[in-house]
């Protein structure tokens, strides 16, 4: 029986091809997870991407994560292999989403959360609304608000997406998140821009309508479990001021730097790797 106070209804996995892949029909969409490492008593930790990711943008830290705790992964509605859905969703349905999986993977604990940009505001609002289901919060580069000029960019690149297709805003997104300073490794930028340039340009123009319409400002400091919220150096969207001033409306949240841009999982993985196992095992739980 669920331990906690909230109804639980259970939902079905589907079979995938890969042994810890599979898809679940949960809050009226499929969606594609992964579970990785050890046994379901095992501490979970959910990794929640950012807009125009997918599970693969965590592929370079689920090998030293799952060594410890389960590691479950997904993609949201609209990404990856997650059901391209035509209507217009919110943060809240996101935030649905993801209590489905928690529901099906974890009823009995509460989970970690270690979130990317867009991904940070689905777990801000799944920990306010759920709260016992949460142990704690890492936000890589959070995406918390959105002031009024890039709202009004989110829409403009949703209408381009929608009319002309993923390439037509590929390369102005990533010279925004994946600057060039951080191209050290061409390969790796390569391949993102080959998985961004493959997303479904209806569901991820509905994941630019969702983004912008958030302002999760008032929430933050109704937050009380232990918060990390990582800002990168070279992050032109998401600047280590305003990320530190996020911070600030959270009681007693960590802050942070690391030398990278928008998109820490991929331009700096081992650097975050050390953040997120330094807070989580230091004793914050």
């Amino acid at each position: 029986m669920n331990s906690f106070s909230e109804p639980f209804t259970p939902v079905t996995p589907l079979s995938g091809t890969d042994s810890n892949q599979a898809w679940i029909d949960a809050s009226g969409v499929s969606l594609r997870y992964a579970i990785d490492g050890c046994a379901a008593q095992a501490p979970t930790l959910v990794l929640i991407h950012e807009l125009g990711g997918s599970i693969a943008s965590w592929d370079a830290l689920v090998p030293a994560l799952q060594t410890t705790r389960r590691v479950l992964r997904y993609d949201q509605r609209g990404h990856g292999e997650s059901e391209k859905v035509r209507g217009r969703f919110s943060l809240a349905d996101q935030a649905d989403d993801l209590r489905a999986l928690c529901d099906a993977f974890a009823p009995q604990q509460p989970c970690w959360l270690i979130a990317a940009a867009a991904g940070a505001a689905i777990a801000v609002e799944f920990a306010v609304r759920h709260p016992a289901r949460v142990a704690g919060i890492v936000m890589c580069a959070p995406a918390l608000d959105v002031d009024p000029a890039r709202r009004s960019y989110l829409r403009d690149r949703a209408e381009l997406a929608r009319q002309d297709g993923m390439r037509a805003i590929v390369d102005g997104t990533l010279a925004q998140s994946w600057p060039p300073v951080l191209r050290d490794d061409p390969h790796a930028f390569e391949r993102y821009r080959a998985r961004l340039l493959a997303n479904d340009p209806v569901g991820y123009a509905h994941a630019n309508d969702a983004l912008g319409d958030i302002d999760l400002s008032a929430q933050l400091p109704a937050l009380r479990c232990p918060c990390l919220l990582l800002a990168g150096e070279h992050d032109l969207q998401r600047p280590p001021a305003r990320v530190a001033a996020q911070a600030a409306q959270i009681p007693g949240s960590v802050f942070a730097t690391l030398p990278a841009g928008h998109l820490m999982a991929l331009q700096r993985p081992a650097q975050l790797l050390d953040a997120i196992r330094g807070f989580i095992d230091g004793g914050r739980r």
